[in-house]
């Protein structure tokens, strides 16, 4: 499902710009509600979100023959990971079930805590130990 292709990443990208239009398409035809086209597109959003994040803590194909050089480091990026799942469905919900007007603050919270907290636990990991909290 991940893809590292340009080709993979562009036909994501397509299948995400298909689906509001189809969302779109059936609100107009009053198939869903007025704001639900809005809602759904959101809520995909978060979905692969959710995908991606999972994918970050996995590691690299291949690379379990190799010892992690940099064990922390690894530890560092599976959190990361998590917290962009946790993010993700967090936004995701948020679109399903939360009044809009909530449901747009929350998602983007969620979504810039989970990344400020992943990208603070790579940067204490690559401090490395023994080095000072400056």
């Amino acid at each position: 499902m991940i893809t590292r292709s340009i080709r993979g990443s562009l036909a994501l990208a397509g299948g995400l710009i298909l689906a509001a239009i189809l969302f779109a398409f059936a609100a107009r035809q009053g198939w869903i509600g007025e704001d639900m086209d809005r809602r759904l597109v959101q809520a995909l959003i978060g979905a692969v979100l959710v995908v991606f994040g999972n994918a970050v803590g996995k590691r690299e194909p291949g690379a379990e023959t190799q010892p992690d050089p940099r064990p922390g480091l690894a530890a560092a990026r599976r959190f990361f990971g998590l917290a962009l799942v946790v993010g993700g469905l967090v936004h995701t919900l948020s679109w399903l079930f939360a009044p809009l007007e909530i449901a747009n603050t929350l998602s983007m919270a969620a979504v810039i805590l989970a990344m400020l907290a992943g990208l603070a636990r790579v940067a204490l990991s690559l401090r490395g130990p023994g080095t000072p909290a400056g």
